[in-house]
């Protein structure tokens, strides 16, 4: 939306201030500007004002000229003033590569600037408390933070001297991915800053990508510390950046080399692929180290021909020096972090090489394993790639079988090689019902993708024989649900997707998966799940598997965790509810005294603000619960209703 008439209108009223009210009804510059400004007041009321108070000026029978001009400048001049980060100045030259007025009318949102005090006052100022009211406003009146107002003091808070706010906010702003709020980003940015900076960039890069290039490389030239880091990552989104990170490559220090050598390893450029076969000649592990988390199809071939040259020397380990073990020990371990994400019959080949020689292969590990050093570091053979769901496969032995399925299986999750999929079904197929578990977890992702309904095979899976009688494996089981943590549904995008985080990705370089995928018998696997409900995380994978736009799944799991929280409350249960549309409150309250009389006040206040329908549906659940306690029929030590009822009020005019 251009805001231009605004500006061009409120320095007309200014030069009317000037000459004098006598020659407003004969000031045609004014009567144009108004003209110009009338398309933005269908935009919001306040702009509407604004109009009518001008029209109401240049009336000849206007009965009080000099009040009215008065009151258009100054209601002008307040709308300027929240309009502020709309205007961007050319601080910077973006030779067009960027447009500031993509969806601006989104900015204008018709909130009371009332409702929104308190919410601009926390996002702005410290304080305790500030943290829990902004997210609670945030989940329980998502529409004020589409308010312009909001949407300009979110980008201030990015800079919150509380840190979990600031992340919070990062969070929402790359989430809504609304790009109205660039202007804000790119206004007063300095490359030399701290935490804000970093935050800034990140919101940029998700929103902007490729389109905000030259903003990145005009940044960088000053950019300092971590500013610098996020910068040069946000040079990924644009292939043309490659002579720059070769340059760079050449240049930078530190972990600013590594995001530099990281994003190179991600191009399929054959000058990249040159590029690493002569750091791989000189330093293998120094290759390994960058190609961990590559899909491309060099690296595949690249990571192959060093897991050859390592397997040659298994052979003569026997006979090696305690450091020619320890040395081979983490070439091995190299290799196999470096094989995930990669497909394609060499790498194939490499699965079945290292299974075939899996006894040498443990009994290294055996004499030369160490515990990873530091609290967070984590081994690949212990624990995969990505962060697991029941940990079902946590073993203190070293076992290259365990760590190749767990590889296999993360593998699929950012890769949905065609290889690695035939090479998973084979290994699994192959196995007994004691090893074939390892590979049950990519054995199940598998099917999840195939055409075919899956339920009868997934059914089949989980079960052992015991004297010839079928009997349900609670192992075998874990193993599939691990499969179905890593699927869920995007509400955004409407489609499923694989998700996941790195476990040896620690903020602030956190690395997260986020694959499109199609699950055709998506509503068979679910109902399935519903049938082992009671196990550990079972209703929360089965509730990131509904389809949102499924209005009968989503009632019917509403139902079902809202009659869950009638016996038994839980806030995870209010989420799901909300995550639903549920809206029916009628008995949590009296569920939440119920089952712990000694409830402090505060703490019922908490669940009865979280639990879902309007404010008037939990007002009245309010109501109920208070003419219980009085009566008797609720028994409740602890809780004051003065004080209650005070803060439920507040809470309802807020």
């Amino acid at each position: 939306m251009n805001t231009e008439p605004i500006y061009e209108l409120r320095e007309r009223l200014r030069a009317a201030a000037m000459a004098g009210t006598n020659l407003l009804s004969e000031d045609f510059r004014l009567k144009r500007a108004l003209e110009a400004f009338k398309p933005m007041e269908a935009a919001s009321p306040v702009f509407a004002k604004v109009g009518q108070l001008t029209e109401k000026l240049t009336a000849p029978d206007c009965p009080n000229p000099q009040g009215a001009l008065l009151d258009a400048i100054t209601l002008a001049d307040a709308v300027i003033c929240t309009l502020g980060t709309v205007d961007v100045a050319g601080e910077v030259d973006f030779n067009g590569a960027i447009d500031t007025e993509v969806n601006a009318g989104s900015l204008i949102v018709n909130a009371p600037y009332s409702a929104l005090k308190e919410l601009l006052e926390a996002l702005t100022t410290s304080g305790g408390g500030h943290y829990g009211f902004v997210c609670e406003m945030h989940d329980n009146h998502p529409e004020l933070f589409r308010d312009y107002r909001v949407k300009h003091t979110l980008v201030q808070a990015l800079g919150a001297s509380y840190s979990e706010l600031a992340d919070k906010v990062e969070q929402w702003l790359i989430e809504d991915d609304d790009k109205t709020v660039l202007p804000a980003l790119y206004r007063d940015f300095d490359p030399k800053g701290r935490k804000e900076m970093v935050r800034r960039v990140r919101v940029i890069s998700a929103l902007a990508g490729a389109e905000a290039n030259d903003f990145y490389v005009k940044m960088l030239g000053e950019a300092q510390k971590d500013v610098r880091t996020e910068l040069i990552d946000a040079l990924r989104h644009e292939p043309r950046n490659l002579s720059l990170l070769f340059d760079l490559s050449k240049t930078e220090k530190g972990k600013n080399k590594d995001k530099v050598f990281e994003l190179l390893a991600e191009m399929q450029r054959e000058e990249v692929n040159d590029f690493f076969e002569e750091l791989a000649k000189k330093k293998p592990d120094t290759a390994l180290k960058y190609l961990k988390n590559s899909t491309t199809e060099w690296s595949a071939e690249l990571v192959a021909d060093i897991c050859n040259k390592m397997l040659e020397k298994l052979d003569t380990a026997e006979g090696a020096s305690e450091k020619e073990k320890q040395e081979l020990s983490d070439r091995l371990r190299d290799v196999v972090r470096a094989i995930f994400g990669k497909g394609g019959a060499q790498i194939c080949a490499c699965y079945r090489k290292m299974l075939a020689q899996k006894d040498k292969i443990n009994a290294l590990l055996k004499e030369t394993w160490q515990k990873p050093k530091g609290t967070y570091e984590r081994d690949t053979l212990q624990y995969g790639v990505l962060t697991p769901c029941q940990y079902w496969y946590e073993t203190d032995a070293l076992d290259i079988e365990t760590a190749l399925g767990k590889i296999l299986h993360h593998s699929l999750i950012v890769n949905p090689d065609s290889d690695l999929q035939a090479l998973i079904l084979e290994l699994y197929q192959n196995g007994d019902s004691k090893t074939n578990i390892k590979f049950l977890p990519a054995a199940a992702t598998v099917k999840f993708l195939e055409p075919g309904n899956c339920v009868d095979w997934l059914r089949e899976q989980v079960t052992d024989k015991v004297l010839l009688v079928r009997k349900l494996s609670q192992e075998r089981l874990k193993a599939v649900v691990e499969a179905a943590n890593y699927v869920e549904w995007n509400g955004k995008k409407n489609s499923y997707q694989f998700s996941g985080a790195y476990v040896d990705v620690y903020y602030p370089d956190y690395k997260s998966v986020e694959r499109a995928i199609d699950v055709p018998h998506a509503k068979e696997i679910i109902s399935w799940l519903r049938e082992y409900s009671t196990m550990w995380n079972a209703d929360k994978i089965r509730a990131q598997w509904v389809p949102l736009n499924d209005a009968v799944m989503c009632r019917e799991m509403g139902e079902y965790f809202y009659q869950r929280s009638l016996a038994s409350p839980n806030n995870s249960d209010y989420g799901y509810m909300k995550k639903f549309g549920w809206t029916k409150c009628q008995g949590l309250g009296i569920s939440v005294v119920r089952n712990n009389s000694t409830i402090p006040t505060w703490s019922l206040y908490s669940w009865l603000t979280a639990m879902p329908g309007d404010k008037d549906a939990v007002m009245e659940e309010m109501r109920t619960v208070c003419r219980m306690i009085k009566s008797g029929e609720l028994k409740a030590k602890n809780i004051d209703l003065d004080i209650l009822e005070g803060n439920m009020d507040k809470w309802y005019k807020a």
